[in-house]
């Protein structure tokens, strides 16, 4: 409730004051996360950021464009071994430049609104970008530091199935069954895992012998099999 009523008075934008383009805005953003995050991390877009691969997967940071000219943070994992699925076709993620989010945690889900504290507006002052990404990878760091393994991977799905969103939950995600599923097959839990993949596959009518899909099981029984 207070939150709700905090939002209600979010700060506006300037009137008058000129926008700039994510790029710019990526640039005072990357001054920010040079002192705070970890060294391995690449900009891989305006305002996208991916870490080294570690455990298979690699951490990602976005600030992501919203109405209102508003650029709005979320961050989470992609798992190297799972691929993505868009335009309605699944192909692979191994990359730095082609990671996509497999659990994303947004703070929209949360608040229903776009939170002040992790976004800025497209004109905003230099200062009012710096401290909203400022906040922004102090909560993302915290969340990275509790999914460290693939383990942590599973279990951040398990735990979010249990937590009340007011936006999107995990079964608004396209790769939630995928990487869920994928996970827990590289965990050894191949039945748990399969359930997963069953549902994604019924969901989008992928056919559950996908060369793509079978290749990403293949490659998680292998890592279960160590």
């Amino acid at each position: 409730m207070f939150s709700s009523f905090i939002e209600r008075f979010r700060r506006r934008p300037e009137l008058g004051r000129p926008t700039r383009r994510g790029q710019v805005l990526g640039d005072i953003v990357a001054e920010v996360l040079a002192d705070t995050s970890a060294p391995d991390f690449q900009r891989v877009g305006d305002l996208l950021w991916v870490s080294e691969p570690k455990d298979h997967m690699r951490y990602l940071l976005k600030f992501q464009a919203m109405k209102g000219m508003t650029f709005s943070a979320c961050w989470g994992v992609s798992v190297d071994f799972v691929p993505i699925f868009a335009g309605g076709k699944l192909k692979w993620k191994r990359t730095a430049k082609s990671a996509a989010f497999d659990l994303c945690i947004d703070p929209i889900d949360s608040s229903e609104s776009i939170p002040g504290w992790c976004s800025f507006y497209a004109n905003d002052r230099d200062y009012h970008v710096k401290r909203s990404t400022s906040a922004a990878v102090k909560a993302a760091r915290l969340d990275w530091s509790k999914i460290t393994t693939l383990r942590d991977v599973a279990d951040t799905f398990e735990r979010r199935t249990k937590m009340e969103f007011k936006r999107f939950s995990l079964e608004n995600y396209v790769q939630t069954d995928l990487a869920w599923g994928l996970v827990l097959i590289a965990l050894g839990r191949l039945n748990e895992g399969q359930h997963h993949l069953d549902a994604f596959c019924q969901q989008f009518a992928i056919a559950p012998g996908s060369p793509i899909l079978e290749k990403a099981k293949d490659e998680a029984i292998a890592i279960a099999a160590g």
